[in-house]
């Protein structure tokens, strides 16, 4: 594991500021109105049309101060976890492959089975994905060498994510499918990124 100064996780704080910026442009129609969500929101039925935009802008739109506000807060802890382990460059990758691809696969799957009248907003399948970049990183440390402390953090971390999961289930205006997709597409990415350099201690 990388050993840096949590104080320059510049990039978390650059997409925190990003979200911020588009939920201020929200205010023009109101942060709770549908239809103004659904100008750039996820739409599958528009993505099927052509507007693959959506696919990106969707991760910084929040519907209301709470969503919002919880987006931010697990967006600064994981996301300079990662930032800081894994450098920059690799950590955006992590975060917008895995919200962009959560947000794809939702869209096909919506289409699939023919729900395609549904608007997905927010941050938070980017955000499972760092969390999946995470299972990853105490996955092969714990594989590696065997680290008890890898194991334990990771069985927690396993612990959370069904407490998230069983949270999702109860609320219907959030999206399982969103966080399983980007858990998911973050592991495996994570997976993928990770080379021996990262574990030097």
């Amino acid at each position: 594991m990388n050993n840096k100064n949590p104080l320059k996780a510049y990039a978390t704080h650059g997409l925190i500021g990003i979200n911020l910026l588009f939920f201020a442009a929200q205010f023009t129609g109101g942060t709770n109105d549908l239809s103004t969500l659904y100008q750039l929101g996820l739409g599958p039925q528009a993505v099927l049309g052509g507007q693959w935009w959506r696919l990106l802008s969707a991760n910084f739109l929040h519907f209301g101060w709470v969503h919002l506000f919880s987006n931010m807060l697990g967006l600064y802890f994981i996301g300079r976890f990662v930032e800081i382990n894994l450098g920059v460059r690799r950590y955006l990758l992590a975060y917008f492959i895995s919200g962009i691809g959560s947000m794809l696969a939702f869209t096909i799957l919506a289409i699939k089975m023919e729900a395609t009248n549904q608007i997905l907003v927010g941050a938070s399948a980017a955000i499972m994905g760092l969390i999946g970049v995470i299972c990853a990183i105490f996955f092969r440390i714990w594989q590696r060498k065997k680290s008890r402390y890898a194991f334990r953090r990771l069985s927690i971390l396993l612990f959370t994510i069904g407490v998230q999961f069983a949270f999702d289930l109860a609320m219907p205006r959030v999206s399982f499918l969103s966080h399983v997709l980007g858990l998911v597409i973050g592991f495996i990415t994570g997976a993928t990124l990770l080379n021996d350099k990262d574990f030097k201690v």
